[in-house]
């Protein structure tokens, strides 16, 4: 289990950050500016706290969005995943299809609601994506 909501904060991470972003101070701070307009686009409803369905509904969105070709199965050039973490979460075909990446949202949801009221507040997406980022 740790194996897999570690490969989904990468995958969610990947989908997130492009590959060529420097660690840097400014760099943080376009990271904070971007985490929070990541929040907001996944709070539909705008109530400071993203659900469970929130979260699935938009990262369909980003599935979609990654799949150029539009076979609904992700390839290694359709994401920003190293090509051993993109290997760890395919399937025996080879390709992320939309259950397996569902899934791997779903693992990420679940680890970081900490408090366990089956949403995210600022704080919790936050250190989700810290986290991801330590990795």
């Amino acid at each position: 289990m740790a194996v897999k909501v570690r490969m989904a904060f990468t995958l969610i991470m990947a989908l997130a950050v492009p590959p060529h972003i420097a660690a840097t101070a400014a760099t943080a701070s376009m990271e904070h500016a971007r985490d929070a307009r990541i929040f907001e686009l996944l709070d539909d409803d705008e109530d400071g706290r993203v659900s469970m369905m929130e979260f699935k509904n938009n990262q369909m969105l980003v599935f979609y969005i990654l799949d150029r070709n539009k076979d609904l199965v992700l390839t290694t050039d359709e994401t920003f995943l190293p090509a051993d973490v993109f290997t760890s979460i395919a399937g025996a075909d080879g390709k992320i299809d939309t259950l397996e990446f569902l899934d791997i949202v779903d693992a990420a949801f679940k680890q970081a609601d900490t408090n366990h009221d089956e949403l995210l507040d600022r704080q919790e997406f936050a250190a989700l994506l810290s986290r991801v980022r330590s990795q």
